[in-house]
Formats: structure tokens, C-alpha cells, sequence
């Protein structure tokens, strides 16, 4: 949380526009796909059951679950060889640049602060030019200290319940929209409960926010 805050202090919001936060794993960027290829270069792989890593990566030779306690390991190691290597969700570019016309645009990805410049230098020569937050944990307390920023509307996009929970406790105004970019996840995960919409792609995304923006016009 405290680089977190750190990083929000170089970070200048348009008080009259409203903020859209989204992920990076799975929203903006594929994590998944990637994260498979990677862990088959080390006697291991993926199953995704349910949507988590824990019991679900496995070794390849034993099909033993591998130890929750060395996920941080392989997922710094993951970052180490395959930040910059993960492609950008299909039209996302395209549909983020209509909506900064619209909307500050801030990307909030919880990924290890040292692998933090090297994705914020990919996503920007993606044509992704837009301030990103490197985080860690839960992302409603970094969206209660965007909300003290700002008095316009908050657009959060996520991938993952947990974080929809968080927000919702933290920022109850905020607008959630869970959007999951893996077709296979997405077809094993539930709606989150704590979201208000659940998305298919970055076309309806945008359809959602321009409705949303567009009530108060009526």
C-alpha cells in the first residue's frame, strides 16, 4: 500500500472527469495463457478447476499439487521472463482510447513493485499511455484514496470477486464491472456478487461506462 501511495502522488486526476481504474491481468493484458506456457518450462503446469492457482498448478511428472508456499517464487520468476511477453487483450487499445475522451484513465495492477516499470514501459509502447499503479492485496483502500481525489464517478474493472468485495466496502459509489478475457475462466467463474455488471469484452465494456456516464444527461 505505501508504494501504492506513493505512486497516486505523481498521478494528476481532471476533477471534472470522470475515473476509469482498471486491471491488467486478464482485463487489459492475458495472464493465463502466458502463465501456461511458462510453467510447462519448469516441469509444471495449469488446470484450472476453479479460479485460483492454489491445487491447480501441478507438476507434470507427479501431478502433485505444487506448495501454495512457493507460488511467490514462480510468479516473480514468471514476471522476471514474461512481463513484457504477455499480449494485449483483443481491442482493448482501441476501446480505452475512446473512452479517455471521456475519462481519466488509471491502470491498478497488483504485480511485484520491481517488475513495476518494466510492464508500465510495455503497456506505453503498446500505445497504452496511461498512469499505472503498481499494488498488492486487496484494491479497495487504493480506490478509497482515488475516490479522496476526486468528486466525479469511479468506474472499476476487475477480474477477480474479491477485489469487487473490496471496493464495494471501500467506494459503495463506484461502478464495478467484472470482466474476465480468458474464454475458460471466464466460463468457470460466477458473476461476482459485488459487482453491478459482468462483461464479455471491451466492446460491451465500453457500451456499459457510456450508458452509465450518460443517466445523469437524461
Amino acid at each position: 500500500m505505501k508504494f501504492a501511495l506513493e505512486q497516486l502522488e505523481s498521478i494528476s486526476l481532471n476533477s471534472s472527469r470522470p475515473v476509469i481504474i482498471s486491471d491488467a491481468d486478464e482485463v487489459i493484458l492475458h495472464f493465463s495463457d502466458m502463465l501456461s506456457e511458462y510453467l510447462l518450462t519448469q516441469g509444471m503446469y495449469v488446470n484450472f478447476i476453479s479460479y485460483a492457482l492454489e491445487g491447480n498448478i501441478k507438476y507434470t511428472d507427479t501431478d502433485k499439487a505444487v506448495d501454495s508456499g512457493l507460488f511467490r517464487e514462480i510468479l516473480d520468476d514468471y514476471f522476471e521472463n514474461y512481463v513484457e511477453k504477455q499480449p494485449l487483450v483483443k481491442d482493448v487499445a482501441e476501446h480505452l482510447e475512446n473512452l479517455s475522451a471521456l475519462c481519466d484513465i488509471v491502470i491498478l495492477t497488483n504485480i511485484p513493485h520491481n517488475f513495476a516499470s518494466r510492464r508500465r514501459k510495455q503497456l506505453s509502447d503498446s500505445g497504452l499511455n496511461y498512469p499505472m499503479i503498481s499494488s498488492s492485496g486487496p484494491k479497495g483502500p487504493v480506490m478509497k484514496v482515488i475516490r479522496d481525489m476526486t468528486p466525479e464517478k469511479l468506474i472499476f474493472i476487475d477480474d477477480i470477486s474479491h477485489h469487487h468485495k473490496s471496493v464495494a466496502k471501500a467506494v459503495p459509489d463506484a461502478l464495478r464491472i467484472q470482466y474476465i478475457a480468458n474464454d475458460h475462466l471466464n466460463s468457470i467463474e460466477e458473476k461476482s456478487k459485488y459487482c453491478h455488471h459482468r462483461c464479455r469484452d471491451w466492446f460491451h465494456i465500453e457500451q456499459v461506462i457510456r450508458e452509465y456516464l450518460q443517466m445523469d444527461e437524461g
